[in-house]
């Protein structure tokens, strides 16, 4: 070989041991990074991706028993409290949720404790080598290295929360043996339709034959109904939550009871698990979830919350209205565009005394000026900032402790930006 050739077969060598090593010492951090570019879109719904890269990574079922959860809202309370629940039976859990509010590691947790940076990028390292020529999104990288990771943790149950919608999204990649539908409201119009039946339809999608579907809120869309008689599922409406016999869950917001009796009905429908009442009322008195009515000050009283749409805003303004306070609510909001906030903020015209507003940092952000606009009608004092940090230190200064309080929400976005600082 002629001296000139073996420099060329040589430099692509070292190039070859020079990204190998580059690879090997990425961290969490900058795998993510690499994660947000990697992809030509930021949300690409569809199985045929995460199927074909799904098959190389893993040979066995994740877990014994897997629970898979859709819904426009409560998805994320009645994963911790179906969790909580298996947990005080003694089963080894992994819940795979999102967004996550701090850390990316929130996402896949193993019994309540969120997965070590050297577990997710041993994960990654296994997709990467596993693609073929594949590209996957953000969000199937993250699923699949949820599943990789349960698989090798040897779990009795997996609790994984629909991302988007349920019939295309990447955790429906893999069977179910119990369906779990939350609750049924307009959001996300753009990618699942803008009515309850259409809605209704793509979340249905994650129903497999011969398994049990629970549905957790009433008025069940027609959609639904349909698709389990359809393909042979059994539809199960959760029963309303029995005060007597169950404890109050651990969680603020009436709404919790919907949530917690959802889990228990999933819980009664499979049938090999041992779960007694015992169990479950341990496992509702210590549900771990942040960004759910959730007080983060007790002096002064500050809680956050990530309601998002009109459902969630409705829960949270009854939730104002039913624990009033002496003095002023002060509102740290901001909110992403597509979420239609102008058709709901006027919810609290009443329950809001100040408004501290800003912009999220997304590029699907609404922009301050338009929120200005929206809020203009509604808003008794209404004050407009750069960052959430600023209106977050604004609203402090302006607290009467012993009186008032802040309520921080409008989006993960808005919640993981004072989460962060305070």
């Amino acid at each position: 070989m002629p001296f000139y050739a073996r420099m060329i077969k040589s430099s692509k060598q070292t190039t070859k041991l020079q990204t190998a090593k580059m690879v090997a010492n990425r961290s969490l951090d900058q795998w993510l990074a690499l994660l947000e570019v990697k992809h030509n879109k930021k949300i690409d719904l569809g199985l045929s991706r995460i199927q074909q890269v799904y098959k190389h990574c893993i040979k066995d079922k994740i877990a014994t028993t897997i629970f898979t959860v859709a819904g426009t809202n409560g998805k994320g309370s009645t994963v911790a409290i179906l969790s909580a629940i298996c947990q005080q039976a003694g089963y080894k859990v992994g819940e795979f949720t999102s967004p996550h509010i701090l850390s990316f590691n929130e996402r896949i947790r193993i019994n309540s404790v969120n997965a070590s940076d050297k577990d997710i990028i041993a994960a990654f390292e296994i997709i990467d080598k596993n693609l073929n020529g594949v590209s996957l999104s953000y969000f199937e990288y993250a699923t699949l290295a949820a599943f990789i990771i349960f698989a090798q943790q040897g779990l009795d149950i997996a609790i994984l929360e629909v991302g988007l919608g349920g019939r295309l999204d990447s955790v429906n990649a893999i069977d179910t043996d119990c369906a779990i539908i939350t609750t049924i409201d307009i959001d996300h119009t753009s990618w699942l339709g803008d009515n309850r039946e259409s809605i209704g339809f793509e979340k249905a999608g994650i129903m497999r034959k011969n398994t049990p579907i629970i549905y957790g809120d009433d008025d069940c869309p027609q959609s639904i109904i349909n698709h389990a008689k359809n393909i042979g599922a059994k539809l199960i409406s959760s029963d309303v939550f029995d005060q007597k016999k169950y404890h109050k869950p651990n969680l603020r917001g009436q709404y919790q009871y919907k949530n917690a009796a959802t889990a228990i009905a999933a819980i009664k429908a499979i049938k090999s698990l041992n779960i007694n009442r015992a169990h479950i009322n341990a496992g509702l008195q210590n549900i771990q979830l942040d960004g759910r009515l959730q007080l983060i000050s007790n002096n002064p009283q500050i809680y956050v919350d990530v309601a998002h749409n009109k459902q969630a805003a409705k829960s949270l303004q009854q939730w104002l209205s039913n624990n009033l306070v002496k003095g002023k609510t002060i509102a740290v909001f901001a909110v992403l565009a597509d979420k239609l906030a102008i058709d709901w903020l006027h919810l609290f015209t009443d329950s809001i005394d100040c408004w501290c507003i800003s912009s999220v940092d997304s590029p699907r952000a609404l922009p301050r000026q338009q929120l200005l606009q929206q809020l203009a009608d509604n808003a008794q004092l209404l004050v407009s900032f750069e960052t959430i940090t600023e209106a977050f230190t604004a609203a402090k200064s302006m607290l009467e402790i012993d009186h008032d309080r802040i309520i921080v929400f409008g989006s993960f976005y808005t919640v993981s930006a004072v989460m962060g600082i305070q």
